[in-house]
């Protein structure tokens, strides 16, 4: 399929407005002629068979609102009975089918996120409403439809393409410790029994589906003052292939095992991040990141691994104050800062 000039214009409605972000009201079947009805359970149910066939996995999908709601919705009923007015839509060229009845209900919209093995099995959105880095405020607490949850939706880094792939990938979510939400499940990848089965993530957009083959597992500090004035930016989207090498390295330092999984300058690559608390101390917190990496397959790759490459790593790199608060060495200390760049 071709490729979406990055300055395509998506048009939100035909009135060429946004829709606001609220619930729909669920449809007055009572008052419905039957022959409408009939149609609109058939194209409901066409449309979210459709989006399921990317994925064997019928896990649960995304929170649907506060945190006194019903376990999440399954696949299938992702809309349930709110109404979608497909009329008021104008539909990017060449989208996918399957994503008509995601996007017309809410135009963020951007790609389908499925790690087998896992409760992770939702729609991908962006937010375009505000400029800079305030837009990927919106879905740390809001859902896919618009409502306040503390659980927030997935969601596509500001500055990523949203059409076609950047260098980096970098999708967001919350972790959660009771209830199978958003990346509730990421921190699976911990445990390298767990890569050996799962190396595989499913990552679609609007217009084409990719296959990504987990390479790097790790986690990171985001403070400055928690790693001697040192943060690893490792969500940069558009890294040149040179400065890419020294980003490998970087990663290589932080693994929890290594998985034997091979990566050269040019490919593209997927982030997962979400919040981890590994490198707290008692009650001394170190905010940081558990970080999940997978490159896209090159055409005709097998999903296959070599499981006897994959190993542990016991003295992955953890920041210069965790080493400080256990009394341990720093073999790490005098490791090159490395900063991302597009050049």
């Amino acid at each position: 399929m071709a490729a979406v000039p990055e300055n395509t214009r998506v048009i939100k409605n035909a009135a060429g407005k946004k829709k606001k972000r609220k619930k729909k009201s669920p449809v007055p079947f009572m008052a419905l002629s039957a022959v409408f009805f009939a149609l609109f359970i058939v194209f409901s149910v066409l449309s979210a068979r459709n989006l399921l066939n990317k994925s064997d996995n019928t896990g649960p999908v995304l929170d649907v609102t506060e945190i006194d709601q019903p376990s999440p919705l399954n696949p299938p009923d992702i809309l349930g009975e709110l109404s979608v007015n497909t009329g008021e839509v104008t539909y990017l060229k060449d989208m996918r089918p399957e994503f008509r009845p995601l996007y017309a209900f809410n135009s963020d919209t951007i790609g389908w996120l499925t790690i087998p093995g896992t409760s992770i099995d939702t729609v991908v959105v962006q937010n375009e409403d505000d400029d800079g880095k305030k837009a990927d405020y919106y879905y740390l607490k809001n859902d896919f439809y618009g409502n306040y949850t503390r659980y927030g939706n997935l969601f596509l880094d500001y500055r990523c393409k949203k059409y076609n792939l950047s260098k980096n990938t970098i999708i967001y979510g919350h972790t959660t410790s009771s209830k199978e939400q958003v990346f509730y499940d990421l921190v699976k990848y911990e445990d390298m029994e767990f890569f050996k089965k799962h190396p595989i993530i499913e990552y679609s957009t609007l217009y084409n589906k990719y296959r990504w083959k987990v390479f790097a597992v790790f986690v990171t500090s985001i403070n400055a003052s928690d790693d001697n004035g040192y943060v690893f930016n490792y969500i940069y989207p558009d890294m040149s292939d040179s400065s890419f090498e020294g980003y490998l390295k970087q990663v290589d330092e932080r693994v929890l095992y290594k998985t034997g999984i091979d990566v050269k300058p040019d490919d593209k690559i997927l982030t997962l991040s979400t919040c981890s608390y590994n490198f707290d101390v008692g009650s001394t917190e170190i905010t940081s990141r558990l970080v999940v990496v997978a490159r896209l397959m090159r055409n005709g790759e097998s999903g296959e691994i070599d499981e006897s490459l994959v190993k542990d790593n016991p003295d992955y790199r953890r920041p210069y104050r965790w080493y400080e608060l256990k009394g341990k060495t720093n073999p790490y200390k005098n490791s090159a800062k490395w900063t991302p760049s597009a050049k």
